[in-house]
């Protein structure tokens, strides 16, 4: 009997071991530095403007380096996110001006894995964090955002196995890939664009307008956002950050001028923001959404006096009626506007009456026309933390 008890004892501590041990009940250790070393190795691609309503991968308005890749930095964690797998992965060594690059020999651990990637972030941006919140509480600031140095993001990626304990790929056609994603890893964009495209005139219905032209003084983008997190667990957000507010520098003119018969069809006006709020999200400010501003004069004729007014219109306010369902500012986008100055935008007054020496109050009596265009369809199926 004592032996038998001796035996069961030992048996019992062999057990206590084991468990101690094995935390996730496969025999494998939670502590990083006790796993078994592993790398990655990945390919990842700039997503490339797409119309909203039609696939048109040539876009004759994109500008040159919008897709330049200048750095990469790959941050992995432990299945639950609560710890940190290697020291951040940066590299600038490697660049790309047509959006695709490859980078190799990524310190990992042989574990499943929760994979971060971003492009054009500030060098040690992430050397701080050690835990999955962490790198979901960072943000980007949009003055560190420029045609050349855009910041982009991939999908976060949660591996459906543990990493092997050599190679392990993401975005090669010629390999076996982590979750089977064998096509380059798409990074979008955590800024939007909005662009003035064209203007005209539709005073016919009013005859003290009729043929007259306007000129445009300034455009300014007000309430737009200034940062935005890194972090998308889903294709293209949310990215939304609370507050970080501020109004655009006023970008002004000096002959813009344009009517019925002539109207504007060039772009004049470009300028980056970050992501801003759903109209609808209760958990965010729904009363900034982002605007566009514009000063515009309609000139004096033989008849009828000059004025001048400013004219403020939320943009994007009618999206959820549109192919893009979005009705407010969202990351990777183009919003291209059109403006229509109609009948009720200016009154049209004799040159018989008094000027009122007062400035106009800002009006919102003016047409926009939003154009949206995707910097990119999905290609990725995956399986996200």
């Amino acid at each position: 009997m004592k032996i038998i008890n001796i035996l069961i004892a030992g048996l019992s501590f062999l057990a206590v071991v084991s468990c101690s041990k094995d935390d996730n009940g496969n025999g494998e250790t939670n502590n990083p530095s006790e796993m078994k070393a592993a790398k990655l190795n990945i390919t990842v691609k700039a997503s490339g403007p797409t119309s909203a309503t039609k696939a048109d991968d040539d876009d004759p308005n994109a500008l040159e380096g919008e897709k330049n890749i200048n750095n990469i930095q790959v941050i992995t964690f432990n299945n639950d996110g609560s710890q940190i797998l290697a020291t951040p992965y940066y590299s600038n060594s490697v660049s790309s001006t047509d959006g695709e690059i490859t980078v190799t020999g990524i310190a990992t651990k042989a574990t499943r894995a929760v994979i971060a990637i971003v492009a054009n972030a500030p060098s040690g941006m992430f050397d701080d964090v050690t835990s999955y919140d962490g790198f979901k509480a960072k943000i980007v600031q949009l003055s560190d955002q420029s045609q050349s140095n855009l910041t982009m993001s991939a999908q976060v990626i949660t591996s459906t196995t543990d990493l092997t304990s050599g190679e392990n790929y993401l975005g090669y056609s010629t390999q076996t890939n982590i979750n089977n994603l064998n096509t380059p890893i798409e990074l979008t964009r955590l800024a939007a664009r909005i662009e003035l495209v064209g203007a005209t005139t539709n005073f016919s219905s009013k005859a003290a307008l009729d043929g007259r032209t306007v000129r445009i003084n300034s455009i300014q983008v007000i309430n737009q956002k200034t940062a935005s997190l890194f972090a998308s667990t889903t294709y293209w957000g949310p990215v939304l950050v609370a507050d970080n507010y501020s109004d655009g520098a006023v970008n002004s003119f000096t002959d813009l001028t344009f009517n019925a018969n002539s109207p504007l069809a060039t772009t004049v006006y470009r300028h980056y923001v970050m992501e801003n709020t759903d109209l609808n999200n209760p958990l965010f400010d729904s009363t900034k959404p982002t605007k566009i501003m514009v000063n515009a004069t309609l000139l004096a004729t033989s008849d009828y006096q000059i004025e001048t007014k400013s004219f403020v219109a939320t943009i994007n306010s009618n999206g959820l009626l549109q192919p893009w369902k979005h009705n407010y500012v969202k990351r990777n986008y183009i919003y291209r506007l059109s403006l229509t100055f109609g009948p009720d935008s200016f009154t049209g007054i004799p040159n018989s009456t008094p000027i009122t020496p007062t400035p106009e109050p800002e009006t919102s009596n003016l047409d926009v026309q939003v154009e949206v265009v995707g910097w990119g369809p999905v290609t990725q199926v995956v399986v996200v933390k």
